[in-house]
């Protein structure tokens, strides 16, 4: 982490954080010292001649002992640092208060021995005081972009994990929808190359939207719509489908790729029998809080025994799915998938004031 100042700023406004600070000082120790004997100038002479110490044992501490050693975890040697320090600068206090300012300044003073415990012990007391202003600021600087130091990272490791995310989720759509493709192409289907512009579609959107945050709901929607109209030509007159929009959908926005796993999942397990008829029930509404989509669909007679061996919404994509759920929306969405016996619903709320 970067050295840090006892404030975030340039160097210009730190010389204007510490000038403030020291003529603060100044004024401050003059009114305790003068008011009561009715000397005020002559103490704050006094504290002008003896400032000098003060500072460099700040500067000393605040800006070199704590980011060389406090933030380091050298507490030990800072602990020792600070404590032959501020006794060091209370000795040159009593130097300067005595060999400079009494016998220059102050020759009407009487000055006091150089170890003598009440006025060393006042100088202690001096420097503890000037020090722990600036060093509790420097502090809870500190900690303050320590934390979001912290935050960062995290942030940083969640793009990235909702980038990989997004990345195996492509490639396991694409493969079931060129599956379909080459199904059609073996059965010599005039609608291969309908397909074939749909899946060009589909991949214009994906390499276009894959890195966007949010897109508008309605691109999204209409990305659905492609993905169903290209099922349908898989199952001809086989899917009885139903699809509804309703709300402000236009004003919307949702991080894309969310809704497609669950209508995916759909189509999957209700025509899993290859010659019984199915239906799906899409319904998609947006207010001014909520995003709701529900999905149900339909099961095959023998759901029951496939279930055994392979559970539904458990694959790559809904898994996928549920965990950018998770890091996108967290607290902010409601997931609820249900086996009616012969049909599956799916009730995904998404809080979307938020998302903007």
């Amino acid at each position: 982490m970067n050295d840090l100042a006892i404030y975030s700023g340039s160097r210009s406004q730190k010389i204007k954080m510490y000038t403030c600070y020291w003529l603060g000082y100044i004024l401050l120790f003059s009114l305790i010292q003068g008011l009561p004997t009715g000397d005020f100038w002559r103490a704050l002479s006094n504290e002008c001649y003896s400032v000098l110490p003060k500072i460099v044992f700040v500067l000393l501490i605040v800006e070199v002992a704590m980011p060389k050693l406090f933030f380091r975890q050298k507490t030990v040697l800072f602990i020792f640092t600070y404590l032959f320090s501020i006794l060091l600068f209370a000795f040159l206090q009593r130097l300067i208060d005595n060999y400079i300012i009494i016998a220059y300044y102050l020759t009407e003073w009487k000055s006091e021995p150089l170890f003598s415990a009440p006025v060393y012990l006042y100088n202690v007391i001096k420097l503890q005081f000037v020090v722990t202003i600036p060093l509790v600021i420097k502090l809870v600087y500190y900690l303050a972009e320590a934390k979001t130091k912290v935050q960062l990272i995290i942030s940083e490791k969640l793009q990235a994990e909702l980038f990989s995310l997004r990345n195996q989720f492509h490639p396991h759509f694409l493969f079931n929808v060129l599956n379909s493709l080459y199904s059609k192409i073996l059965s010599k289907s005039d609608d291969s190359a309908d397909i074939v512009l749909k899946i060009s579609d589909f991949l214009r959107y994906s390499v276009y939207e894959v890195n966007t945050k949010y897109i508008p709901l309605e691109k999204e929607i209409e990305y659905l719509k492609n993905y169903i109209s290209l099922q349908q030509l898989r199952f001809d007159n086989r899917l009885e489908l139903s699809f509804s929009t309703n709300g402000s959908i236009e004003n919307q926005v949702i991080e894309p790729f969310l809704i497609l796993p669950f209508i995916e999942n759909s189509f999957k397990y209700c025509l899993d029998d290859a010659s019984s008829p199915a239906w799906i029930t899409i319904s998609i509404n947006a207010s001014e809080e909520w995003l709701v989509i529900k999905i149900e669909n339909s099961l095959p007679s023998d759901f029951s025994n496939t279930a055994k061996t392979e559970k539904p919404y458990s694959g790559v994509g809904i898994s996928n799915v549920k965990r950018r759920l998770e890091l996108l929306y967290p607290d902010k969405h409601i997931l609820t998938v249900k086996n009616e016996g012969d049909s599956f619903f799916v009730s995904l709320k998404i809080k979307i004031n938020d998302t903007h």
